[in-house]
């Protein structure tokens, strides 16, 4: 047989196993019409789908579940990374707000004096009646203690008591540190030159805000200098900066770091209790620290000896008391009663010319607020004023129930230019009546810089007083013109 005959037979045969496999497969696929009948059995059966607002809720309920697990987690790792982020940049830490108290006469508190010792004596049995009780009879007064043996003392005992006095004026010291401070002056003979000059002073540990310590020192003693450090010892000096400052006090805040100073120091380092001045006795016993002889580290003891002073500074009043301790113009430090609280600031600059040996001290009271606000960087209202209070007789001259007396209008001021002349008699500030330099002061500190008062004024005009109305806008403190 021939190679093209057994090709063609080939072909057929592989032609006709295709078609049998169609014919196969088209039978498969036909419906079979016995199953048909059974078809509702291979159904399945779906759950009911969720409504809109189901899904709707549910998605919200995941959303908040996620926000609540990334808040958490955001939260953790900000307190694990925040001390390293701070020890990187040096800052940034949470500071304290620091306050503090005081009592203002006549609210109810008793005033801060020091305390008087009880005599060993007890009273005569005469003065006492029944039970033993002082009835005020046979010529005595109730509750007075009379002494019916006397008490011999020694050198030992006077040794005692400034034994006792050392330990009062050592537990304050631990508040007083020494300022070290570098400032450029300029050669006398070539102006060309400049050289430095070293200054010693003391400063008064107000407050610790977790991040700085806080010290008061003298304005006049750093407001030059290019570099001031806290003198921890011999050895140790840390870096310090001035936060704020009063020119009219001659006060300024210290800062320096806590990072700074090493942990095994800073303990050491307390803050001092600042007491009350309102309630001062002439010939109450006083110590001062500091630099009250102008010796950085001295002491001097000694009494009150004159009280009731006062001087007018810019929008306020501040009380002084004088001591019998010597001064000069190095005079410097604090004033403590025999409890340890501070109850003064020496100054040089606010004290009577012609006193300059008279030890001058600021009463601690009426400069806590100032004092405060420096420690927490608060800015403080500046109106432009000097005023004195008005005595009764001068209010009713005038047929005034309250008011204080303008006596300077600072140039460049708000006051100024706002209108405030010399002679203007401030009666209301807002909705506050003023009848005192202390409720103008008050009056100006519960603003804000920028605020914008109403100050209610009385003035002579053609020997007539007349009512004068006068927006003011408030300045900031240490931001004259």
């Amino acid at each position: 047989m021939r190679r093209s005959d057994l090709f063609k037979v080939s072909y057929r045969i592989q032609h006709h196993r295709l078609n049998n496999r169609r014919e196969l497969k088209m039978s498969e696929d036909k419906p079979n019409n016995d199953s048909n009948e059974y078809l509702f059995i291979q159904e399945q059966v779906s759950s009911r789908r969720r409504s809109r607002k189901t899904r709707m809720l549910i998605s919200l309920l995941w959303t908040i579940i996620l926000a609540c697990v990334f808040a958490v987690v955001a939260t953790l790792v900000f307190y694990l990374a925040n001390p390293i982020i701070v020890k990187i940049l040096g800052e940034g830490g949470d500071k304290k707000t620091v306050e503090f108290p005081s009592i203002t006469p006549g609210a109810g508190d008793s005033p801060a004096v020091s305390p008087t010792p009880t005599p060993s004596a007890t009273p005569t049995e005469a003065a006492k009646g029944e039970n033993g009780k002082d009835n005020g009879k046979n010529g005595t007064k109730p509750g007075i203690t009379y002494i019916e043996t006397h008490v011999s003392a020694d050198l030992k005992d006077l040794n005692n008591i400034y034994y006792e006095i050392r330990e009062v004026a050592t537990g304050v010291n631990s508040s007083i540190v020494d300022i070290t401070s570098t400032s450029s002056k300029v050669d006398g003979l070539n102006e060309n030159e400049n050289y430095d000059v070293t200054n010693n002073t003391t400063g008064l540990i107000l407050a610790n805000n977790s991040v700085d310590l806080l010290i008061l020192v003298t304005y006049d003693k750093i407001k030059d200098a290019k570099d001031i450090k806290l003198q921890i010892n011999e050895d140790l000096s840390v870096k310090a900066r001035i936060q704020d400052y009063d020119k009219d006090l001659n006060l300024a805040v210290l800062a320096a770091s806590l990072e700074d100073i090493p942990d095994a120091y800073e303990e050491g380092l307390k803050p001092a209790e600042l007491g009350e001045s309102y309630s001062l006795i002439v010939g109450s016993p006083i110590v001062a620290l500091g630099s009250p002889n102008g010796y950085v580290g001295s002491m001097e003891l000694g009494i009150i000896s004159g009280i009731n002073y006062g001087t007018y500074i810019t929008d306020n009043k501040v009380d002084l008391f004088t001591t019998d301790i010597t001064a000069n113009e190095s005079s410097d430090g604090i004033v403590i009663n025999l409890s340890g609280d501070v109850i003064g600031i020496i100054t040089n600059k606010l004290k009577d010319q012609g006193k300059e040996n008279v030890s001058t001290v600021i009463g601690i009271s009426k400069i806590k607020k100032t004092i405060q606000a420096m420690v927490n960087q608060t800015e403080r209202s500046y109106f432009g004023i000097k005023c004195t209070d008005m005595t009764k007789q001068a209010l009713e001259k005038q047929g005034l129930d309250n008011a204080v007396c303008v006596t300077e209008v600072e140039s460049n001021s708000p006051a100024l230019d706002a209108g405030l002349q010399i002679g203007d008699m401030i009666t209301q500030v807002g909705a506050s009546p003023i009848n005192s330099v202390a409720t103008f002061n008050n009056a100006i500190t519960e603003l804000s810089p920028k605020d914008t008062v109403v100050v209610t004024v009385q003035r002579m005009t053609k020997d007539k007083l007349k009512e004068v109305k006068l927006s003011v806008v408030l300045g900031k403190v240490n931001d004259k013109k």
